[in-house]
């Protein structure tokens, strides 16, 4: 009889571990999914606190300041931009946005009239139709109070990335330091290093993104001008503000423009959408690698895989960051295993920390 339980035992404590393990990862995902928002909330108002401590830096050490001088002349020039575009731009922008909200209806008339003309044309809007009409049944009930609900979410989130933002501008070094703590003694100065190459890849790349949105919004609006579309203003800011996200963002931000040009005829649609494509050529094949040559390089299909998996995770809000936590990501995995686990690490930077 104990021949047989001491064989039993052991297999009931490997059902027993991998049953607990199961459920610890089913645990961790089920928590994952109600603070993920939050915690990318987070990350988004670190990002832009290493943006505004970057900047602040930089400019308290050209006129012998203190880093925190910097960040607050930083911020307060940051603010006053934005009261004063506000002040110049609010009336001609919202003007513009309602006239698109009120064109593009119009627009994707003219597209299903276009699209009636030929068979495959009814076939597809035929689809469209069904996967329209499933969809609108699914989130009846969601959408109820929704614009609402969504508005304030925003606010609070806008809120909250600028809180962190701020603070974490003002005194980096602290939070940095506290990070570094978590670590074991030996391994601080190591922790505190990562961490430093972590927020100067951060500030890298919100450098060169944030040329590429001027250079995207530059030439959108020289394009959209000198092919008469209408409202450019609002198609050029929002054409600048989605650059932000890589491989989604341009091509939203191209379909209201040829929707537009499709109100006039297919060639002008034709036109714009060779504009945009021409746009975002130069800024994928000729700045970005310019830019990327002082600031962080990140693979295409790794970028869009992280956007697939963070935009399942956590919609929108994860395509958006989705970028930035890559890079973060390859910096750890670079010094943290590459590095340190595998032993491959630079002769100099080892005998420098040896």
């Amino acid at each position: 009889m104990d021949a047989p339980d001491s064989l039993l035992r052991p297999r009931l404590a490997s059902v027993a571990t991998v049953f607990v393990a199961l459920a610890s990862v089913a645990l961790a995902l089920w928590m994952l999914g109600h603070v993920i928002e939050a915690v990318l909330l987070a990350f988004a108002g670190v990002l832009f606190g290493l943006f505004l401590r970057g900047a602040g830096a930089w400019i308290a050490a050209r006129v012998g300041l203190r880093p925190a001088w910097g960040v607050g002349a930083v911020a307060i020039a940051l603010l006053a931009a934005i009261v004063a575009a506000f002040w110049l731009a609010a009336d001609p922008v919202a003007q513009q946005a309602e006239q698109l909200a009120q064109a593009i209806p119009q627009s994707l008339e003219r597209l299903r009239e276009t699209l009636g003309a030929h068979a495959w044309g009814r076939h597809l809007l035929d689809e469209a139709r069904r996967v329209g009409g499933e969809l609108a049944r699914s989130g009846s009930l969601a959408r109820a109070g929704g614009v609402l609900s969504s508005a304030l979410g925003a606010l609070v989130s806008l809120l909250l990335v600028t809180l962190v933002g701020l603070f974490v501008a003002f005194d980096a070094p602290m939070y940095r330091d506290g990070v570094a703590r978590l670590a074991p003694p030996s391994r601080r100065a190591r922790a505190r290093f990562v961490l430093g190459r972590v927020a100067h890849a951060l500030r890298m790349w919100m450098l060169g993104k944030m040329i590429s949105m001027a250079a995207v919004g530059v030439l959108t609006w020289v394009g959209l001008s000198l092919l008469g579309v209408p409202l450019s203003l609002v198609l050029t800011l929002l054409a600048a503000a989605l650059t932000f996200v890589p491989n989604f963002g341009p091509v939203i931000s191209a379909v209201p423009a040829v929707l537009l040009g499709l109100m006039e005829s297919p060639s002008k649609a034709a036109q714009v959408a060779g504009l945009y494509l021409a746009v975002q050529t130069v800024e994928s094949y000729v700045l970005t690698p310019l830019v990327q040559r002082r600031t962080t390089s990140l693979p295409p299909a790794l970028t869009l895989l992280a956007q697939t998996v963070m935009g399942t995770l956590a919609g929108g809000l994860g395509v958006v960051v989705a970028t930035p936590l890559t890079a973060a990501a390859l910096v750890l995995v670079k010094h943290l295993y590459v590095e340190d686990v595998l032993g491959d690490r630079p002769s100099a930077e080892a005998d420098a920390e040896g």
